[in-house]
């Protein structure tokens, strides 16, 4: 029960004012620290204490004077005590002791909650009162010392004297309860009228016992005479209780001046708080609320002047903020100073006010100068004051600043009861300053959400209950075209896809009934122009700040992914074209050396001289089939990227002339062919061969989208773009390019099909009609050229492709159309060596080569060849030897032999040669290339070219 509020800060402060009078040399001030009070408690008439704090209070009290006299004098001084004004005015209504002691336990509710009381009249001039204790509680001697103490000044305010007060029982020498007897004396006119009023009887009686014995004249003179004397009584009756009534009307009206008094300052004060809680309720600018205040406190404080200082955004420093009444060198030095808040050393007032959140009154600045710092000190005496009350600005438990007065002009004595009305408008200050740094951090947050808002890549939007859209960012209008105006007040479902509003609108009845978010949702909404972009949907109920739990509507973020997920189908057909290729060169590889076989097995044949006409014939078709599965293998390679690609300069156009007869003749004629070729159109670098291919495949494809006849148009024209060029194959880098455009007015392709149509093996023509490869190969072309490729198509209205091949800036010739044709002689008489791991291309190449005149040695792998070379090496005048072998392989048994015979020439047989392939070859030694399947004629050819000598026939 120690720390339960049960004694009014009345109590302590009527202590106070005894000590002041009576014991001036008690320090209270340290009497009250002592005791953890503050003086703003004891002034503040509805603080109360707890029974430690006036236990602490007593013992610190004793400490000072060792007088334990004092609680029962203190108790006496309520008669003259300020802290007690409301208190006497209440008793001297009462009129007599006894009416007082009679209300003593109304009286004692006001200012003490531990004890009850109970009174009983036992005379006109006595009475009984009974204290008992509350459940839990505790009571020391001194508190019934200081409760005796106040009994006797309640008679002595009415009879100047002090009654006699009997203590039969008491709690502090083990009885139940403290029991007081007290008779007081009666005022002086009391006596003088029982007096007069037995004289009166007795006269009265008198008279009528001389009636028998007296005459009337006789009785006359005596009951005039018995009546003067009653009446010369009455009179001094009547001014002793003049003279009482006097007394007590001055004692009512010292009491009642006093309360008006009171009345009037905190009716003042009351109304400065709230002036000042007017003014600067509405100002939220923190630049416009210091000053502000600063003139509500000279307008309305009685102090000379006065200043906040305020703790730093750091809260390391506490600095000067706003004044007044300083003047203007003064207030220099004041907006230059600051005090260490992060120093444990600092001790100033100002500092301690601030951390210990206690007002501070000091009227002299020499009791405190030897507590102060160095720079408080000079602080000070810059501030040229020897008084001054500071008190702490707090909200909320936090300590804001200081705010501190003085009268250093007046030189009038600052009073303790003015710490209060002080503290009520430090209160004030922090609410404001609070009220308006929520205020910067609220707006600071606004611009906040409102810069990442406008600046976010995505959209961001909140709508009502309704659905109605409230916000939108930019973005909203750069993605999907419409303006604020256009989408304020709209239903958001209204510009969402059918399945899409389905979706929103359930997720809306969800936020909108249970605070919740919904992530990572997908559905499209329409532009402006109608088109649909693809989303990703976060939304959330977007709940009411003040009032958990009341939902405003929903916040959201679109995010576009239409081009993430263009990109992602980008890749993965990439990804899958990548596999394939790494498929189709193994598939090319080893077809290759099946048809090297079959085309050597047809020549073996061929040059049989017992073949009749029909056995030719027949070999004819093997070795035709070999060379359309040649060509097949050649687009497999191209689509692998393993192709041997051979650019060169070349002008677009030409190529396109040259196809453009192939294409007459092979066509129907229900289909019109037309070319639409720019003047002065920018060469490029390319294989011919594969960019006729190109024109091939896409001329194919516009035909067989058109049965029933139609119309292809070609068309070439220079392209400079300054923004990147979207493409199938990923957007290209600006600049400029050489486009083809082949179109048709065919059926078109679905919108769906159009995200395929690169895809191997993807074809929309019917069984047997097409074997999906075409476009595959057109894809790997134009990728391997640099360029980019875009289709547009649409049901019925054809498809158009375009090709973007970047311009040729270097230095070349162009291809020269017609070939040098060069013969050699078709028989030879030098050692061949032949390496293959194929025993069919051994066995057809050492026969064929052999018809040729040739000396073959045969070897199926590099292994075997190496050890040939070492016995045979001189002798050895050309090794042809296949690249992909088992073991140790060509390139490695290459570099063997040339370590062993640097002169030693050698011919690559492969099917699959790229750039990087050939490099390392050359470096390794490699005479030259040859591509199979191969004829003889075209070996021979070859190894004459190397060997650079005819042979005589």
């Amino acid at each position: 029960m120690n720390d339960k509020p049960l004694y009014n800060s009345r109590i302590t402060a009527s202590y106070i004012d005894y000590l002041r009078k009576k014991r001036p040399a008690v320090d209270i001030s340290k009497l009250l620290q002592d005791a953890g009070i503050s003086p703003y408690e004891v002034e503040d008439e509805g603080h109360w204490l707890t029974q430690k704090q006036v236990d602490d209070f007593n013992r610190a009290l004793m400490a000072q004077t060792n007088d334990p006299t004092i609680p029962r004098e203190a108790g006496r001084y309520m008669e003259f005590s300020p802290a007690l004004t409301i208190i006497k005015q209440f008793i001297a209504g009462f009129i007599t002791p006894a009416n007082v002691y009679l209300k003593i336990k109304e009286l004692a509710e006001y200012i003490n909650r531990s004890s009850t009381f109970s009174v009983r009249k036992m005379g006109r001039n006595k009475v009984e009162i009974i204290v008992h204790l509350r459940d839990g509680m505790v009571e020391r001697p001194y508190q019934c010392e200081n409760r005796i103490g106040t009994f006797e000044a309640v008679a002595k305010f009415f009879s100047g004297s002090y009654p006699v007060i009997e203590h039969p029982e008491c709690l502090h020498r083990g009885a139940s309860q403290c029991r007081y007897i007290i008779t007081w004396k009666e005022p002086s006119y009391i006596k003088w009228t029982s007096l007069r009023n037995w004289l009166t009887i007795i006269f009265v009686l008198t008279l009528a016992g001389s009636a028998f014995f007296i005459t009337s004249w006789q009785l006359a003179a005596l009951g005039a005479s018995m009546t003067a004397v009653v009446l010369g009584f009455s009179f001094v009756i009547l001014k002793l209780h003049n003279n009482d009534l006097s007394q007590k009307i001055d004692k009512n009206g010292n009491t009642a001046n006093i309360l008006l008094k009171q009345i009037g300052d905190n009716y003042n004060n009351a109304l400065l708080v709230q002036q000042v809680t007017q003014a600067v309720s509405n100002v939220l600018d923190i630049d416009k609320l210091l000053p502000l205040i600063a003139e509500m406190l000279q307008k309305g404080l009685p102090f000379d002047r006065g200043m906040i200082m305020l703790a730093n955004s750091e809260r390391t420093r506490l600095v000067y903020s706003c004044g007044y009444g300083y003047e203007e060198n003064v207030e220099g030095t004041l907006k230059n100073a600051y005090f260490h808040l992060d120093n444990p050393s600092s001790k100033g007032p100002f500092v301690r006010a601030f951390r210990t959140q206690t007002p501070i009154l000091v009227n002299n600045i020499e009791d405190i100068v030897e507590e102060m710092s160095p720079r408080s000190r000079d602080f000070v005496a810059s501030w040229g004051v020897n008084s001054f009350i500071c008190v702490p600005i707090v909200f909320n438990g936090r300590s804001e600043g200081v705010l501190s007065v003085d009268n250093f002009h007046s030189k009038k004595e600052l009073q303790q009861s003015q710490v209060n009305i002080l503290m009520s408008i430090a209160n004030q200050i922090a609410i404001s300053l609070n009220n308006a740094r929520i205020y910067h951090r609220l707006k600071e947050s606004e611009e906040r959400f409102r810069a990442l808002s406008e600046n976010s890549p995505d959209i961001i939007f909140t709508t009502d209950r309704n659905r109605s859209i409230t916000y939108v960012n930019q973005t909203f209008r750069e993605i999907l075209g419409y303006s604020q105006e256009d989408i304020l007040g709209k239903d958001l479902l209204g510009i969402a896809a059918e399945d899409t509003a389905v979706l929103l609108s359930g997720l809306f009845e969800e936020l909108i009934s249970i605070p919740n978010t919904a992530r990572h949702y997908e559905g499209k909404l329409k532009t402006k122009d109608g088109k649909e972009r693809l989303f990703n949907i976060n939304m959330a109920s977007n709940v009411e700040l003040n009032s958990p739990g009341q939902i405003l509507g929903v916040i959201g973020t679109l995010k576009d992914i239409t081009e993430q997920r263009r990109l992602e189908r980008q890749l993965n057909q990439a990804s899958k074209m990548q596999a394939l290729g790494g498929l189709a060169g193994g598939i090319s590889h080893d077809f290759n050396n099946i048809l090297q076989a079959i085309t050597s097995y047809a020549e073996i044949l061929r040059r049989r001289d017992e073949l009749s006409g029909t056995d030719q014939k027949l070999i004819g078709n093997i070795q035709e089939l070999a060379k359309r599965g040649k060509d097949l293998v050649n687009q497999l390679m191209i689509f692998s990227r393993e192709a041997e690609s051979n650019p060169t300069p070349l002008n677009l156009n030409d190529e396109i002339k040259r196809y453009h007869e192939l294409l007459l003749g092979t066509f129907p004629k229900n289909i019109i062919i037309k070319l639409d070729l720019a003047a002065g159109l920018k060469k490029i670098n390319a294989d011919p061969a594969q960019i006729g291919q190109v024109i091939m495949n896409l001329a194919v494809n516009a035909r067989d989208a058109m049965p029933s006849g139609g119309e292809l148009t070609i068309e070439t024209v220079n392209i400079t773009s300054d923004e990147p060029i979207r493409s199938y194959l990923g957007d290209i880098d600006a600049g400029t390019y050489v486009m083809m455009r082949i179109s048709d007015t065919g059926i078109g392709i679905e919108e769906k099909a159009l995200e395929h149509i690169f895809e191997p093996f993807y074809t929309t023509k019917g069984v047997g009609k097409g074997t999906g490869i075409g476009l595959a190969v057109v894809h790997g072309i134009v990728k391997n050229h640099g360029g980019g490729i875009a289709c547009h198509s649409k049901p019925g209205k054809g498809t158009t492709f375009e090709i973007y091949l970047p311009i040729f800036n270097g230095v070349g010739e162009d291809r020269n159309i017609e070939e040098t044709i060069q013969t050699y002689p078709t028989k030879g008489h030098e050692t061949i060596l032949l390496v293959d791991d194929e025993p069919s291309l051994l066995e057809t190449g050492e026969s064929l080569l052999s018809f040729l005149g040739y000396n073959v040695l045969t070897a199926s792998s590099g292994e075997e060849a190496l050890e040939i070379v070492k016995k045979e090496g001189k002798e050895i005048d050309i090794v042809v030897m296949d690249l992909m072998m088992p073991g140790i392989g060509g390139l490695k048994a290459l570099k063997g032999m040339r370590e062993l015979f640097p002169e030693l020439k050698a011919i690559i047989a492969s099917g699959l040669m790229d750039a990087a392939s050939s490099r390392e070859i050359i470096k390794s030694g490699a005479a030259g290339f040859i591509k199979k399947p191969y004829l003889v004629e075209e070996l021979n050819v070859k190894i004459r070219e190397i060997l650079g000598a005819p042979v005589q026939g």
